[in-house]
């Protein structure tokens, strides 16, 4: 089926469920012979539909069997329940799917009645993505509706049970992606063979691990960034754009940067796409560790000098911080009040949040500014910080030569006392 004629399918698919649903809802208040028959069926894969039907979002807003597959309900006779005459259209597969699943789901009138925020486009989406023009091609293989949402166990997508909800679209997509057999003969468009590790990789990134570990709903996963229904690879010229989704400063500065005008691949040449680990200061400067020198490696490379710059001014931020923090912690254990130094130590925390921004500019002046700013905060934590120590020693003092007088006046008053009782 050519991708041309996806509005005309959805046109005859919409129109026919318009006509169709009206009489398969009468049909619901009549015995369902669909599922008295399958349940007693001794093959499992005929009876595992029902039992897996029971629960499925369509199950409890009322549809039946032969709201998707159609024939006739109220015959306990096999060949007269199949029957064409009743519509019977058996076991959607390939473009069936998306037609049977579009007949509701493209048709916004009828949708409103269930669920009046959710779009409609998404048979028109899948029929841009990298599935549906294959599968237009004549590919019986590439993913459908039901190969991520389920065929009759379909939950709705925030059901952590579903496989289109976030921590299991990993494993959903893996399903096919991770499968060599199932990948064999996938090209990329320069013709090279589509790996199968994409899932193992991400399983090891810090974004699999922010959604998975830490439960942050906003990491991203693989339809994040390769879309859902309308799923493609991000091409070349689109990378800082799917990335800048979340990371939007990031894309900004690079964008303006040196390097913007020369890596192709964008974001990923540094930090990767699937297995994206969690960026460390490590990755900057000229060190065997570090990204910049894989491609700078010659010490009179302007690139060299300016990572090592770059490197020398964060760590500097950095060991500063940790010396200001270690000072205003002693002063906060011996008693005193370090409330405003915190706001300050926070202020030159983000300080160096926004140094390791400004790395993405490949700036070398702008980073000192930055840096600059935040040494300026911590000089005057480390002026509060030594002034309330003087005052704790001053008052250590004073307590000392409190003590002593203390002391001095307890003893002049007991020899007092003892010459007193002596003279009596």
């Amino acid at each position: 089926m050519k991708g041309s004629l996806w509005p005309v399918v959805l046109a005859v698919a919409v129109a026919g469920g318009a006509v169709a649903l009206p009489a398969l809802a009468a049909a619901q208040s009549r015995t369902d012979q669909c599922v008295t028959c399958h349940a007693s069926l001794p093959e499992s894969r005929l009876a595992a539909p029902v039992r897996a039907f029971s629960g499925d979002v369509h199950q409890e807003r009322s549809f039946v069997c032969v709201d998707c597959h159609g024939g006739d309900p109220t015959s306990p006779d096999r060949a007269q329940a199949h029957s064409t005459g009743r519509g019977y259209r058996g076991k959607p597969a390939g473009p069936q799917v998306i037609a049977t699943c579009a007949r509701c789901h493209s048709d916004a009138t009828f949708m409103h009645k269930f669920a009046p925020s959710q779009r409609v486009d998404q048979a028109i989406e899948y029929a841009t993505s990298v599935h549906g023009k294959r599968q237009a091609a004549g590919d019986t293989r590439v993913a459908t509706c039901v190969s991520c949402h389920g065929a009759h166990g379909v939950r709705q997508v925030r059901d952590p049970r579903s496989p289109a909800y976030a921590t299991n679209v990993a494993g959903t997509c893996g399903a096919c992606h991770s499968s060599p057999d199932h990948m064999k003969g996938y090209t990329r468009a320069d013709g090279s063979a589509i790996p199968t590790t994409q899932r193992a990789e991400y399983e090891r990134s810090v974004h699999h691990s922010a959604l998975v570990t830490q439960n942050d709903m906003s990491a991203p996963t693989c339809n994040d960034c390769h879309g859902n229904h309308g799923a493609a690879p991000p091409g070349v010229g689109s990378l800082t754009t799917v990335c800048g989704t979340c990371h939007a400063v990031f894309q900004a500065k690079f964008a303006s940067s040196v390097h913007g005008q020369i890596f192709e691949k964008a974001c990923i040449e540094c930090h990767g796409n699937h297995a994206v680990t969690e960026p460390s200061d490590s990755l900057l400067g000229t060190s065997k560790a570090s990204i910049c020198a894989s491609c700078h490696e010659d010490k009179d490379d302007p690139g060299f000098v300016g990572a090592t710059r770059m490197r020398g001014a964060v760590d500097r931020l950095v060991n500063e911080i940790n010396a200001s923090s270690a000072l205003i912690d002693r002063v906060r254990n011996a008693g005193m009040e370090v409330g405003d130094q915190d706001l300050a130590l926070n202020e030159a925390r983000s300080k160096l949040v926004l140094a390791r921004t400004e790395v993405h500019a490949f700036d070398p002046e702008a980073l000192d500014k930055v840096v600059s700013e935040g040494t300026g905060i911590l000089g005057g934590v480390n002026r509060a910080g030594a002034e309330a120590l003087d005052e704790l020693a001053y008052r250590r003092r004073g307590l000392f030569v409190s003590l002593a007088l203390i002391l001095l006046v307890v003893t002049a008053l007991g020899l007092k006392i003892r010459n007193l009782d002596r003279m009596r």
